[in-house]
């Protein structure tokens, strides 16, 4: 293991695909096991993060037949893969953690994956500036998934004899299908000037007679013969308006640069001509169209649906929506799955609605099921979450309230609310049930957005306080007045300091109560938009709190960059074995962690960074990580708020001793010797050299998986795979107390 020290001594170890591990004093990994319930019904998915704006297609992950589900979602790039597994003939879903891991890292805008060269191996079809960029995917199953760079960008000739790039709008769906049914993949794309449909053939099949090429011209400039307006989302059918009329068209364009659409190409009625699915960025409808056309011929559009499917409940999806089809209910048919496209401008709780298909896959029947398909399996809260633990009733169990930055109401008004889980488990086992979605009914009382909750005993006598963080930068004081989970009254509207001066940021106040000088008393951190945290010292009594700035820079904490400076900071102050530790959400959706605070607390003095991506955590964007312990067993638990709307939840290893330093890891490192190394048997030897401890080896196969665990090896051990497949398998060793290496070993 090559260690890293020139990055801020930041050491992930990082089990091959999914299994994280990260080198803190806690050993935080992904903890699906908390129960959630909602209506009565346990949440198949709760932790699995939320989705907002989500794309939908589908691919074999890990090669074993099985078609999982892929979900990209164009708030902040991020992707979603549920596997499928199937049990005694049944198939369900089973979320996989990290899954971004397993993909190309500049993945933008849109993903779809499409088997463009018949090898049986779905491939990456996404943005590349101006167009379409390709990933052809080159992974087997014993190296798992693995992707070559087939192209930056699709080109296409021409009507005018130009051999350009196949422009495609960042915004846009295009559709990616065999048109003509000659085997290779076609490109149908709306043109720049957004009023008419493009058909971009591939000639791989004319050309060699396979179609592993991705060699396109431009067939015909007004797919389908119709135009929509440029105005409005309305269709003029049999066009013969610019490329429309075929008989005089020179093949150049001039317009307004297109505003947005999504296309879907699908045979909605078995006649094997290819229909089309429309969906517009100002609207809320989906458009079908009829193909009149015999097979073979030129499209021609002869009718349309403007509320398409006008045969159960239309999609009525604000804004921008996109339709998909793949099969959702592992039925082996597709079904009609409809996700939002403008990130950030639209319905982002209820944004991904979903119809069975009652038909076939060539003469589809789609009926309405729902709005919220897999959202209505998780925690959700529409943009940026924010979790925050307490003991809202007080029988001794903290509860849950989820807030956000903010949910979609309408195309110029957005909302925040905070959501209330009570703890229904027990000590030693939480569980969380959904009581609200409107907690306080705060979402009436005038704050605005992104509304941040924390709580403290103010006035020692043994009942929290609430200090309520807004998007303007200020806080409010509330004081519990009865044992309800919403018995608070407003005491303060702003609250102020030891000067009576507002105690106030620049916006998006995110307040922590935490005794950060270790005095017995709560003080006062506030993390807000710009960079750095303010720290107000509490200088009051147990019983009568007073607060003084002592540094809006404590730490001094700049998580922004050159191009994006908002650090939008969200602080987790924890103190361990008499030493206090900083976890902190930002807007890149890491989680930073400072060391050296104790003693370091005045204006000007500086924190240690000790890792800027804390156990490889990443939401995408406005991570908000709350630390506390919620079992009988003392260990810490992590939830992580996430830029699409839900949680992570993360648990501590065994133990939260105190992990060796970075050489001391390296020289255990060193001493690890396993052979032989690939292995056509299965079994190997593991040599630990002169290491003087007992260790602990954990197998993981390519999905982050626990093939095996050993215990107790000493100097020389045998380990026997020989029952596992063929392939790659990762070996986690572990002493008492902390994860110390990783190494890799082939099966042949």
């Amino acid at each position: 293991m090559k260690l890293n020290t020139s990055a801020l001594l930041t050491l992930n170890v990082f089990v091959f695909l999914f299994v994280n591990f990260g080198f803190a004093q806690f050993g935080f990994i992904y903890n699906d096991s908390i129960q959630v319930k909602k209506g009565g019904n346990t949440l198949a998915f709760p932790w699995a993060g939320g989705l907002n704006h989500a794309q939908f297609s589908t691919i074999d992950v890990n090669f074993d037949g099985l078609e999982d589900l892929f979900i990209f979602d164009r708030s902040a790039n991020q992707i979603r893969v549920f596997k499928t597994v199937e049990n005694n003939g049944v198939k369900s879903y089973s979320y996989l953690y990290n899954s971004r891991d397993l993909f190309p890292d500049d993945i933008r805008y849109r993903a779809t994956m499409v088997d463009y060269n018949a090898d049986g191996k779905k491939d990456i079809f996404t943005y590349g500036i101006g167009g379409v960029k390709v990933y052809r995917n080159t992974g087997d199953a014993t190296n798992g998934l693995q992707w070559t760079l087939e192209t930056e960008r699709l080109k296409s000739i021409y009507s005018n004899g130009t051999f350009s790039n196949l422009y495609v709008s960042s915004i846009d769906i295009p559709a990616f299908t065999d048109i003509d049914e000659d085997g290779d993949i076609d490109v149908l794309t709306f043109h720049i000037g957004g009023q008419q449909v493009e058909y971009h053939k591939n000639t791989s099949m004319e050309n060699y007679g396979i179609p592993d090429s991705l060699e396109f011209e431009l067939t015909d400039a007004c797919y389908g013969k119709f135009i929509e307006s440029d105005t409005d989302n309305n269709i003029q059918l049999d066009s013969n308006v610019g490329p429309c009329d075929h008989s005089n068209f020179s093949g150049i364009q001039n317009g307004v640069r297109h505003a947005g659409s999504s296309l879907l190409s699908i045979d909605l009625n078995n006649d094997n001509a290819m229909d089309l699915i429309l969906g517009d960025v100002s609207h809320y409808n989906l458009t079908a169209l009829t193909n009149g056309a015999l097979p073979g011929d030129t499209a021609l559009m002869i009718s349309q649906d403007a509320n398409f499917p006008s045969n159960t409940t239309p999609v009525n999806l604000p804004i921008f929506p996109a339709p998909y089809y793949v099969d959702l209910n592992h039925d082996g048919i597709k079904d009609l799955v409809i996700g939002t496209n403008a990130s950030g401008g639209s319905e982002n709780t209820e944004s991904v609605w979903y119809y069975q298909n009652l038909g076939t896959n060539e003469n589809p029947n789609f009926s309405f099921v729902k709005m919220n398909f897999l959202q209505d399996q998780m925690i959700e809260n529409g943009k940026g979450s924010i979790p925050v633990l307490v003991d809202l009733n007080n029988d001794g169990m903290k509860d849950l309230l989820v807030g956000s930055n903010f949910r979609y109401l309408d195309p110029s008004d957005k909302i925040s609310k905070i959501q209330y889980y009570q703890n229904t488990g027990t000590a030693n086992k939480p569980e969380f049930t959904f009581i609200s979605d409107d907690w306080m009914s705060l979402s009436n009382a005038g704050y605005g957005l992104r509304m941040h909750p924390a709580f403290g005993d103010l006035y020692g006598d043994g009942i929290n306080e609430m200090i309520l963080g807004t998007a303007n930068g200020s806080l409010h004081l509330y004081t519990k007045s009865g044992n309800g989970p919403e018995d608070f009254v407003l005491q303060q509207v702003n609250m102020t300091d030891n000067l009576s001066q507002p105690i106030q940021v620049g916006a998006f106040a995110s307040p922590q109560l935490f005794d950060l000088n270790d005095d017995g008393l709560l003080d006062l951190i506030i993390g807000e938009k710009s960079a750095g945290l303010k720290y107000y010292k509490n200088i009051g009594t147990l019983t009568l709190p007073s607060f003084e700035l002592i540094t809006d820079d404590l730490g001094s904490i700049d998580m922004g960059e050159a191009f994006s400076p908002d650090n939008y900071s969200v602080p987790a102050f924890i103190r361990h074995d008499d030493t206090t530790h900083l976890f902190i959400g930002n807007r890149k959706g890491s989680i930073y962690y400072y060391g050296d605070i104790d003693d370091n607390l005045a204006d000007g003095e500086a924190f240690t960074l000790y890792s800027d991506n804390y156990s490889y955590i990443n939401t995408g964007a406005y991570s908000a990580p709350f630390i506390d312990e919620i079992r009988s067993d003392g260990r810490y638990e992590m939830f992580v708020g996430t830029d699409l709307g839900g949680i992570s939840a993360y648990i501590a290893g065994i133990s939260s001793d105190l992990i060796l330093t970075i050489n001391e890891i390296e020289q255990i490192e060193k001493q690890i010797n396993i052979y032989p190394n690939p292995s056509n048997t299965g079994h190997f030897t593991i040599d630990l050299g002169e290491i003087e401890e007992e260790l602990i080896v954990m197998v993981y196969d390519n999905l982050g998986q626990l093939v095996k665990k050993s215990n107790q090896l000493w100097s020389t051990s045998h380990l026997d795979l020989s029952n596992a497949a063929k392939g790659v398998y990762t070996l986690v060793f572990k002493n008492s107390s902390q994860f110390v290496s990783t190494k890799k070993v082939v099966i042949q």
